[in-house]
């Protein structure tokens, strides 16, 4: 073990990760830290060997604290058949031949409805609290069939169960407040389960229950609620994605010209802000067997972070990349995972950055960042986000 990530805490982690990652990847690429009892994997090419080796790096950990948050049998704490039955219930949902049936023009509605209440709350505002957000988990609701519920209640959701799958510090606050997000999001949601048992609808739910049962054999409800729980904690990931997106345009005055005079470089935008601070930093498995990666050996059972958010500012791969920059050649990034157990939404998180930049810059041609305002803060390893994004048009 290296004297640095032995020396590592999480406090540093959580404060900045990217100063730890670059050394790691110089020094020590595939490492054991101590303060997470975690393999940490950090190079592009390493982190891609261990999300694509399903059967060596498996998703299941008896330690996983998305295990213990969302419950046995979630479909990303599940291999094999149970991961392949769960995931064909909702790839049709998330494939991309679903996106011209509707959801473009339903991200673009909410788009322009926040972008009205904008206009009337007048500047400055905080666009990722009164825009991103409520935009990002709507659009997210909507596929799964859950469009009656508020977008607070939504966020109130990811937040605590996120507040208790980073909970590597064992703060037993936050491990209550993820037992009590869990336990009303089951008082909210096993009512509406339980008539969507009996009369189907087209949406994610209903389908969890539904697909590939023969008619009046739905589910049972327990079977499915780890995974339902499991998805509403990534509600919030496209709205920290497109603050992110939107906060490196707004630093690079001359890109947010560019995407300005032509909108459809804000594809491109939408990776590269995925890229540069993905809201996912970390995607967590576990080695099944001995395995040599990066000149060390990973012991069988040993939990394996492999960080996504390091890979995608490997300089072997990337040119400068710790820099925003939207004229770099598209490269993949692994931001939404590789594989069978790549981010359910992978399709759908860019177009919601997309649509809801577009709409932004086409109702408030003039926005730019509040500086009378503290700079943009970020918190976070495993999951990383903005405090918030303060702007005035």
């Amino acid at each position: 073990m290296g004297e640095f990530a032995e020396s590592i805490t999480i406090d540093q982690l959580n404060d900045d990760p990217y100063l730890i990652y670059a050394r790691l990847r110089e020094e020590e690429p595939v490492a054991y830290v101590p303060a997470l009892d975690q393999w940490m994997v950090t190079r592009h090419q390493d982190v891609r060997t261990v999300i694509s080796l399903s059967e060596t790096f498996i998703s299941y950990f008896s330690k996983s604290l998305i295990l213990k948050v969302c419950g046995e049998g979630n479909m990303l704490a599940t291999d094999g058949d149970p991961h392949s039955d769960l995931r064909g219930c909702t790839d049709d949902d998330y494939a991309r031949e679903t996106l011209p049936a509707g959801l473009r023009d339903h991200v673009r509605t909410l788009a322009d409805k926040y972008a009205d209440e904008l206009k009337r709350s007048g500047s400055p505002a905080d666009l990722k609290e009164q825009y991103f957000a409520p935009v990002a988990v709507l659009s997210e609701a909507h596929i799964l069939g859950l469009d009656h519920i508020d977008p607070e209640v939504f966020i109130r959701w990811a937040g605590g169960m996120n507040s208790a799958i980073t909970n590597f510090e064992k703060d037993p606050a936050r491990t209550r407040l993820g037992e009590e997000t869990r336990a009303d999001i089951d008082r909210v949601l096993i009512p509406y389960l339980e008539e969507l048992r009996k009369n189907p609808i087209h949406s994610t739910l209903s389908n969890l229950l539904h697909s590939g049962r023969a008619t009046g054999q739905p589910r049972p409800i327990q079977e499915i609620l780890p995974t339902v729980r499991l998805i509403l904690t990534a509600t919030e990931e496209p709205g920290n994605g497109a603050s992110s997106t939107m906060l490196g345009l707004l630093d690079n005055p001359d890109q947010l010209e560019a995407v300005k005079a032509d909108p459809s470089l804000l594809e491109h935008a939408a990776h590269e802000g995925l890229r540069w601070r993905p809201p996912v930093g970390a995607l967590m498995r576990s080695a099944a067997r001995d395995f040599e990666l990066g000149g060390v050996t990973i012991p069988a059972g040993s939990g394996v972070a492999a960080i996504a958010a390091s890979a995608n500012r490997d300089e072997r791969v990337y040119e400068n990349p710790d820099a925003f920059d939207i004229h770099r050649p598209m490269q993949p990034h692994a931001s939404l995972g590789y594989g069978s157990h790549r981010c359910l939404a992978w399709e759908q998180v860019p177009e919601i950055i997309r649509i809801s930049i577009e709409v932004l810059l086409e109702r408030f041609p003039t926005i730019r960042l509040d500086t009378d305002k503290p700079p943009v803060r970020y918190y976070g390893w495993r999951y990383r986000g903005p405090s918030g994004l303060p702007v005035r048009w």
